[in-house]
């Protein structure tokens, strides 16, 4: 073994541990795929450690080393396309392509020297890269259909001219060069554009693209090997430390979110409502129009809850949220405010409607929305709600004041309703 390829090793076992231990503690779509792709970078670490040129594991090493780089690529590529094709059709896209791919890097790896097989390879590699899209389409868009097509072509075509100049060593790393770079492309698509481990990533993968490309000329140029290697492990680390930083910030992303939303609904909260309210009425400061503000508290909810338990008491206050979200328009603000409470500010409300209608046809399309009947297995039932709506600029001009007036007008409303039914 080379001992000098030790402390590598140590560091990448380390940053892998560490992405391991985040990942159980903040399960994140697509991490377990990260983890076993950097797997395949760490076998491949280990391949090198025990490879030499020449002796009895160099065929197997040599293997295990250029299989794990294109193992790596395809699971990497699989967890960046997750967002941009449908997961099914891209595994059985992969696993359709994978193989021809592993010949030819078994070939080479079996120090196989002959054009003929290679020719054969490719000829089956691009037949089944240019019908896959084509049997996919009804999960892969055409024009993303021809992307792959592109892609295929831009593998194969190569192998079949640099096995056909004996350029062996281009044949195997060519496609490894095309993988690795398309993975970086995906990834820039896939991930936030403001993302600093998308940067580090991006970087990471197209820095061992060029790897690949290079590998020819570096072999040819001794010379280079040792700057070649360095610039290969810093694309490996860059890598998983770029996707170190994607799972903090999706962490921290999380936080954020979960920070001015409650949790049970989705809405916004009080603090998040603040400051939404705060934006709707400057809003209408400036272009000179209406906003209401709506209260909502519902009849009968701590009955449900004390008859049928919290469970049941969650689930209908997610059917109100839902039903709430889906008759407000996407200027409204919904927010829950606590237990049985909830909030609407309408806005850019049109100045040639009279308060009164503008409040008739607010309350009116709230209240009927609280009447749908929540089914809960065999049985359904209805738990209505109280409505207090106050208008800037008709009413009051001041937040506060705007708030406290369409609470007010709730609570007039629900003394009026029966002490059981409250």
């Amino acid at each position: 073994m080379n001992i000098v390829l030790l402390p590598d090793l140590v560091a990448m076992v380390m940053l892998l541990t560490i992405l391991h231990f985040l990942r159980r503690r903040h399960l994140q779509e697509g991490v377990g795929l990260w983890i076993i792709g950097l797997l395949f970078i760490f076998l491949e670490a280990l391949a090198y450690a025990f490879y030499k040129p020449s002796g009895p594991r160099h065929i197997p090493m040599h293997v295990l080393a250029l299989d794990s780089y294109l193992a790596a690529g395809v699971i990497f590529l699989w967890a960046a396309s997750s967002k941009l094709f449908p997961r099914r059709a891209t595994l059985m896209y992969l696993w359709l392509n994978a193989p021809a791919l592993a010949a030819v890097e078994t070939a080479y790896a079996f120090d196989l020297r002959e054009p003929k097989p290679y020719h054969l390879i490719a000829g089956f590699g691009l037949a089944i890269g240019l019908f896959t899209p084509f049997l996919l389409t009804r999960s892969v868009q055409l024009g993303k259909a021809w992307s792959l097509i592109a892609v295929q072509i831009a593998i194969w075509v190569p192998v079949w001219v640099f096995a056909s100049a004996n350029m062996f060593r281009d044949t195997a790393y060519f496609p490894l060069f095309v993988l690795y770079l398309s993975t970086a492309f995906v990834f820039g698509l896939s991930l936030p554009r403001n993302s600093l481990g998308r940067v580090a990533i991006i970087t990471g993968f197209t820095t061992g693209a060029l790897v690949f490309l290079a590998h020819s000329w570096v072999s040819s140029r001794p010379q280079y090997a040792d700057l070649a290697k360095e610039v290969w492990d810093w694309q490996k680390f860059l890598v998983t430390i770029g996707m170190l930083l994607v799972l903090l910030e999706r962490q921290v992303s999380t936080n954020e979110w979960f920070a001015l939303h409650d949790q049970l609904t989705g809405l916004p909260n009080r603090r998040c409502f603040e400051d939404k309210m705060d934006e709707a009425i400057k809003h209408a400061q400036r272009t000179g129009s209406r906003a209401a503000v709506i209260m909502i508290d519902l009849n009968g909810f701590k009955t449900v809850n004390d008859t049928r338990g919290h469970d049941t008491g969650d689930l209908l206050l997610q059917d109100i949220a839902r039903n709430l979200r889906q008759v407000i328009r996407s200027t409204d603000i919904l927010a829950r405010l606590g237990g049985d409470e909830f909030i609407i500010v309408a806005t850019n409300l049109p100045n040639s409607l009279p308060v009164s209608r503008i409040v008739e046809i607010t309350t009116t399309r709230v209240v009927e929305t609280l009447a749908r009947p929540f089914s809960l297995g065999d049985e359904s039932f209805t738990v209505g709600g109280s409505v207090g709506v106050a208008v800037y600029p008709d009413d009051t001009t001041d937040e506060v004041l705007l708030r406290r007036l369409a609470d007010q007008r709730m609570y007039q409303q629900k003394r009026q309703i029966p002490l059981a039914h409250a």
